[in-house]
């Protein structure tokens, strides 16, 4: 018999002074990771010359990773170093692998799970410890690459801020190991380095794809007048811009220079206009000249999330190009092959130079590593690096945690393993809807979940017999259309909830609410438009060359729902462009309770106070204007007047949700891009409740049977168990008291 205690026990008597901050005083909980081990996105990865069995990868939202047993086991070593999480190059120096650099922000730049970053830190211990080395404006960062017989020259791609231009971005050059930067390719504030390549024969000679972009609210922009090639012979101090034989209209590209023969350079370029095409190009003479060798629309598909090509180092035939599939071609990119085995949607490539079938690709399921050229790899299901979205769960014994988890299947999994030591793969499952999708079920029954995936498709799974049901409200394709096309508009993560007082009835959102109360066999619709309805921000989601086509930026719809668990009728609505409306009547009438004053921003949560129904709470962001404000409002009286309640949240920390503590009233709870933050005054002032968890965005939290369930993005789920401790702490002096324990479970 194995006692198993999930709860923390205050045996001792303890002071009840305020004079120690949250962190310091609550330091013996600890939040537990429960997974699931299943990899999340990775979009950079390398090996360490002369050492195959040492790789590094970086993860979007949960750090830097490295195996020293060739992937059988991979330790993250970014914990407790880095500011931010979410990494978009890594390098290792091929003269001494002691020095690695680290670039942060991710550089596949999606809509949504994609987090900013604070620049580069570097290590001179593979990894054990770092510093950071500033750039901490460039936000995204594509490419890091070091002189061959130097680790003190670097050079950092930056492709910048995505959501607005600015100054901090283009190529940026150290000799002095990162100690100070030197900026040495500028085009102009929307025009970011995507690729950069260095001939390793000749290392003054490098390559780089500048790309013209930007990301608005309703659309993603690739391509336009700054977007080019450029080449410099005398190490980055001048470039000069290549263009004979290719497109003149540029979107995404990537360039990298052939190891096996210098002259040798290939180029991947998205141009979709009506004068040129896009595909891969080949330039025999350094750069002076290019002709294309493959339209192959394959290769430049969806392109500002993969455009990545990489020559194999020991044959100047052989190339491999990173889509939503990975390629490679043997005859210069004339024909292609599939390479299978892992994850799928790829990003980045490393080959090692000593033995070209030692390979390891990072994609949208972590890295993998290969020693026979892609026959076989090693897994990626042993990393607990998933991007979760919403929360929901169960009342069952163990109560079960449900969520979308980005880029693969949505995911039920146990809050314990009984009678084992860990949650393993025997404790989850995959449950209803896709990578996006809001759950919803009956808590004390929920044999039948309901979920969605992106532009509105949504099921019903019963979880005991693993069969579906399509209950789409209007089963309409609408793949490629305009927003202003579509008869509903549907965030990517379209809300979808359970009634809490009627059987049957759920309500899923577009632009406006819908109701069964049949399961999904019957939909009608419960309200008007609930946004700002901004005609000129609903045309196609992607330009000037590449449509966006799956969803990712509709704008103008409802982004949260939430009802009373107070008052049968009442239900609150969010919209991702700024509007917060409210219904007593069961959606009759609708009453526009919008914070006064706010302005566009998503408004990703709502929470009803357990205590008091006329109380509110809204978590609001403008990262998508690359404001990264924190922004929590409270209402008291049903939302006729707000109070933003955001105090002590520094800037950075954009707010993404907020939950009050059940058992105890005003203890708040809120969410941001870097981590938990505690408030014991209704929101009068946060200070920071990190304990022992990562920095990783926060995208959910929900309060459930006495605990703190987590939902981050890049490192799964967590728990804290133990919120009969902070229900019982007081925040004045005060008599020295024993903390009542919480029950403890018996398991063997």
């Amino acid at each position: 018999m194995k006692q198993i205690y999930l709860l923390l026990v205050f045996v001792f008597a303890v002071s009840l002074s305020f004079a120690q901050d949250a962190e310091t005083y609550f330091k013996p909980l600890k939040y537990r990771n429960i997974g699931p081990f299943r990899g999340g996105r990775s979009v950079t990865a390398v090996g360490v010359i002369g050492d195959p069995l040492t790789y590094y990868m970086g993860t979007t939202g949960g750090g830097l990773w490295k195996t020293s047993d060739a992937g059988q086991r991979w330790e993250n070593i970014s914990d407790g170093y880095f500011e931010t999480g979410s990494v978009g190059a890594v390098a290792v120096s091929a003269s001494d692998p002691n020095v690695v650099y680290c670039g942060m922000g991710e550089h596949a730049p999606r809509g949504v799970m994609t987090s900013y970053g604070d620049g580069v830190y570097k290590s001179t211990d593979a990894g054990k410890t770092w510093k950071k080395m500033g750039l901490s404006k460039t936000q995204h960062i594509s490419r890091i690459v070091i002189h061959p017989n130097n680790p003190n020259i670097v050079y950092v791609a930056a492709q910048g801020a995505l959501y607005a231009p600015n100054e901090e971005r283009g190529i940026y050059k150290s000799i002095n190991g990162g100690e100070s930067w030197e900026k040495v390719l500028f085009v102009n504030t929307l025009t970011g380095c995507s690729e950069l390549s260095m001939d390793p024969n000749t290392p003054e000679v490098l390559y780089a794809a500048m790309w013209h972009h930007q990301r608005k609210p309703n659309i993603v922009i690739s391509g336009g007048p700054g977007s080019g090639l450029y080449k410099s012979v005398d190490g980055g101090e001048n470039w000069f811009e290549i263009h004979e034989g290719l497109p003149d209209e540029k979107g995404k590209m990537a360039i990298a220079v052939s190891p096996a023969n210098s002259n040798k350079v290939y180029a991947l370029i998205e141009s979709d206009s009506e004068q040129d095409k896009g595909g891969l190009f080949v330039s025999e003479n350094a750069g002076i000249s290019w002709s294309m060798v493959s339209g192959d629309n394959r290769l430049v598909q969806r392109a500002w999330y993969y455009i990545e090509v990489f020559p194999d180092p020991n044959d100047e035939n052989t190339v491999y190009v990173m889509s939503a599939s990975a390629f490679r071609s043997i005859d210069g990119g004339k024909s292609w092959e599939l390479i299978t085995g892992t994850h799928g949607d790829y990003h980045d490539l490393w080959i090692n130079p000593d033995n070209s079938k030692n390979m390891v690709i990072a994609d949208d399921g972590g890295a993998a590593i290969t020693y026979n050229k892609g026959k076989t790899w090693s897994t990626q299901d042993i990393m607990p690096t998933a991007q979760i979205y919403r929360i929901n769960a169960d009342r069952l014994f163990p109560y079960n945690i449900y969520g979308g988890q980005q880029d693969n299947t949505s995911v039920k999994i146990a809050s314990l393993s009984l009678g084992r030591e860990a949650i393993t793969e025997r404790d989850w499952t995959y449950a209803a809807g896709g990578e996006s999708a809001f759950l919803a079920f009956d808590p004390d029954n929920p044999r039948y979940v309901m979920g969605g995936n992106y532009l509105g498709t949504i099921e019903i799974l019963d979880m005991d017999t693993k069969s579906e049901t399509k209950i789409m409200a209007a089963p309409i394709q609408y793949l490629g259309r305009a927003a202003r096309d579509m008869k509903y508009l549907y965030n990517w993560s379209a809300p979808i909830i359970k009634s809490q007082h009627e059987p049957d009835t759920f309500y899923h959102c577009a632009q406006l609410v819908l109701r069964t109360r049949d399961k999904g066999l019957n939909w009608e619709e419960i309200s008007p438009d609930l946004t700002r309805n901004m005609d000129d921000k609903q045309g196609k989601g992607g330009g000037p060359y590449t449509v966006e086509a799956v969803g990712a930026e509709n704008y103008g719809t409802i982004a949260h729902i939430i009802e009373s668990p107070h008052e049968k009728g009442v239900l609150w609505t969010g919209s991702d462009d700024g509007l917060v409306h409210l219904t007593k009547d069961g959606g009759v009438t609708w009453v526009n309770v919008t914070p006064k004053g706010l302005k566009e921003c998503l408004v990703n949560a709502i929470d009803i106070s357990p205590h008091d129904p006329a109380t509110a709470y809204i978590a609001t962001t403008r990262y998508k204007f690359n404001d990264y404000t924190p922004a929590l409002y409270k209402t008291t009286d049903y939302g006729k007047s707000w109070t933003n309640i955001s105090s002590g949240i520094p800037y950075g920390s954009f707010t993404r949700v907020v939950r009050e503590d059940v058992s105890r009233k005003n203890l708040l709870y809120a969410g941001t891009e870097k981590g938990v933050y505690i408030s014991w005054n209704g929101g009068i002032s946060w200070e920071p409740f990190q304990l022992n968890l990562p920095i990783a965005p926060i995208t959910d939290l929900m309060v459930h049977q006495g605990d703190l369930i987590v939902a981050t993005s890049g490192r799964s789920f967590w728990i804290l168990d133990d919120l009969g401790a902070l229900a019982q702490y007081k925040t004045k002096n005060g008599d020295l008291k024993i903390m009542e324990p919480e029950d403890a479970y018996n398991g063997s």
